[in-house]
């Protein structure tokens, strides 16, 4: 169990919030729940890992006006296929301009990141899209 807080996009106002995950084994489903006072649960389901639970809940959250405070949801947050393997997708990198992935810098999804760090879907992947040409350039 995470507890965390939501901001509201519309005035910055926070909103604690409490995330269960459920990985039941014997259907091979990773369950996540978002509790919140002031509205219905949120409850996503994957057969493939808590990262697809996150992009799903990151996605009603924004429809929403709302952002997570967490490290999954930071600027420079990156999931590499092996860090989904190694943790059921439930670590992430945060990664530096121009830096390589750092296996020092990996944290968890779920743990609790400052407001200044947690950025809408599209900026953060446009952050990582930049992050990675930054090492390609490097080839030429």
């Amino acid at each position: 169990m995470y507890r965390l807080e939501l901001v509201r996009l519309a005035d910055e106002s926070r909103l604690p919030c409490v995330v269960t995950l459920r990985d039941i084994e014997e259907d091979d489903i990773c369950e996540l729940r978002l509790d919140r006072q002031d509205a219905p649960p949120l409850e996503f389901q994957s057969p493939v890992d808590f990262e697809d639970t996150l992009i799903e809940l990151r996605k009603e959250l924004e429809r929403q006006g709302l952002l997570l405070l967490c490290n999954r949801y930071r600027r420079n947050a990156f999931v590499s296929s092996m860090a989904r393997q190694m943790s059921t997708g439930l670590s992430c990198y945060l990664v530096s301009p121009g830096k390589p992935v750092d296996p020092k810098k990996l944290a968890d999804s779920l743990g609790p990141a400052p407001r200044e760090d947690v950025v809408l879907a599209e900026e953060g992947t446009k952050y990582i899209n930049e992050w990675i040409a930054g090492f390609d350039d490097d080839d030429d």
